[in-house]
């Protein structure tokens, strides 16, 4: 680099004139000393100012040159280059020179070396980035699912090729945003109830015509949508992931069919042994080995019965076929009767098992059946996780405008992180797959809701469930 570069680079407010004035300042010192010393031999005060002048001019232009030679300059020099060495992108092109005294020439070659490790670490970093997004980038456009990012704008940031293609965008621009720029009929209006939603999980099942044309099954796609926090503008995103779950949705009607056809074939033989059990009861010896073997019997059949009941029930409930037998009824009745019927259950296993009667008579409006059902189930799924010695709770009681049920245990209870799937079809813990197909609570769920009801558990690890549903005393049943 030239002076005239570096010299422009120093010009102006800066080190450099504060460090001329500590030049000339130490400069004036021995030229007052001087003057001093003429007093003696008889030079007047003219003679002697203009000695003092011309002594400390000449002092301070030999000084100042000394040390802007010597460290001005090269201090300039160098903070020119670092200027020169960010604008080039912390390029460095060539290293400064190093000149002027040893303090100065250290100093130049500690900023030469720092230039030449900070340029390569960020050449580092930077191909590290690149090489990163490029794996991100070919990762994500091969998979089959259609991935996008927008702001809370709805401005689209990132969409692989699948998005584009399902969502009928033709190219990514800086002008497509969510939802405007969906063409496809099928997604758009998904798409616009995703963005016009405050949800921050939202997941929603989109019907799409078969691209071979009429005659083929549609296609079914779920549609995730999930909102996040842009670090870098300091606002929430949201990313939209596109899934076809055709097969999913195929073996789930596959596994709904093969159960009802286990239930049909199933319920006449069920019934067969129930009702020869119950002969054999009345005709054989009695006996407690005989009476204990027909009990069991009795039991399992029971059990299995309640089962086929469930999934028959699940399935006209889905397909919008059941129809509720509304009567009158009496809470306290209702509870007494299940534990009545699971009170030898519950001794076998050494449980106790209470339902104490309420304050008042509590009377509403339900399908007697279906409600029994609902209790039973939560009492049985009680009955299987409360170990030998504890105890389960029946409650029934008034609320404002509705009857509340309640079936409490002391039990293992529930993971935080299970507690949202417990109602849902098939879910189970992995420990729990042996007691059962996961039916019960998800028809206690479709049953109460039926009633236009609630139902919600309450549970922490170690310390029992309490499975709490409410039915309203009026209103019409959905």
């Amino acid at each position: 680099m030239d002076g005239k570069k570096n010299a422009g680079a120093c010009a102006g407010p800066g080190p450099a004139p504060k460090l001329y004035l500590v030049i000339f300042t130490a400069a004036a010192l021995p030229v007052a000393v001087f003057a001093a010393c003429l007093s003696p031999f008889g030079l007047g005060p003219t003679a002697s100012a203009a000695a003092a002048a011309g002594a400390a001019l000449l002092s301070s232009l030999a000084a100042g040159r000394l040390v802007s030679k010597g460290l001005a300059d090269p201090v300039c020099r160098a903070a020119a280059g670092i200027r020169d060495f960010i604008t080039a992108g912390y390029k460095l092109e060539a290293p400064l020179l190093k000149d002027g005294w040893p303090e100065s020439a250290a100093l130049v070659s500690a900023v030469n070396r720092l230039m030449l490790e900070l340029g390569a670490y960020r050449a580092f970093q930077l191909n590290q980035v690149v090489d990163e997004r490029g794996k991100a980038q070919a990762l994500i456009e091969t998979i089959p699912d259609g991935v996008l990012l927008s702001d809370d704008a709805g401005k689209i940031i990132y969409c692989n090729r699948a998005a584009l293609e399902l969502l009928g965008i033709p190219k990514l621009s800086p002008a497509a945003a969510l939802p405007d720029s969906v063409t496809s009929p099928a997604f758009l209006p998904a798409v616009t109830r995703i963005m016009a939603s405050a949800e921050k999980l939202l997941k929603l099942e989109v019907p799409v015509p078969h691209p071979s044309g009429a005659g083929v099954p549609p296609r079914t796609f779920l549609a995730i949508s999930s909102q996040f926090l842009l670090a870098t503008l300091k606002r929430p995103g949201r990313v939209l992931l596109l899934r076809d779950i055709t097969t999913e949705k195929e073996m789930e009607n596959t596994k709904q069919t093969f159960f009802q056809m286990i239930t049909h074939d199933m319920r006449a033989p069920l019934s067969s042994i129930l009702g020869y059990a119950q002969c054999l009861g009345k005709m054989a010896a009695k006996t407690p080995a005989g009476d204990n073997c027909l009990e069991t019997i009795e039991r399992a059949t029971r059990r299995l019965n309640g089962m086929i009941e469930d999934i028959l029930n699940i399935t006209k409930m889905e397909r919008g076929d059941m129809t509720l037998r509304l009567q009158d009824m009496d809470a306290g009745k209702l509870i007494e009767r299940v534990r009545e019927f699971y009170g030898p259950e519950a001794a076998r296993k050494k449980i106790s098992l209470s339902a104490p009667a309420p304050s008042e008579r509590t009377e509403f409006g339900g399908d007697p059946e279906l409600l029994e059902r609902v209790i039973t189930n939560l009492l049985s799924n009680a009955l299987k996780f409360t170990p030998s010695g504890g105890s389960i709770s029946l409650y029934c009681g008034s609320a404002p405008g509705e009857v509340r049920f309640t079936v409490q245990d002391t039990g293992p209870g529930i993971p935080a992180d299970k507690l949202a799937l417990v109602f849902e079809k098939y879910a189970q813990m992995e420990e729990h797959r042996s007691l059962g197909f996961g039916l019960g609570l998800a028809m206690c769920k479709m049953a109460v809701e039926l009633h236009e009801g609630r139902i919600w558990v309450e549970s922490e690890p170690g310390k029992g469930s309490t499975f709490i549903f409410t039915i309203p005393r009026t209103g019409t049943p959905a």
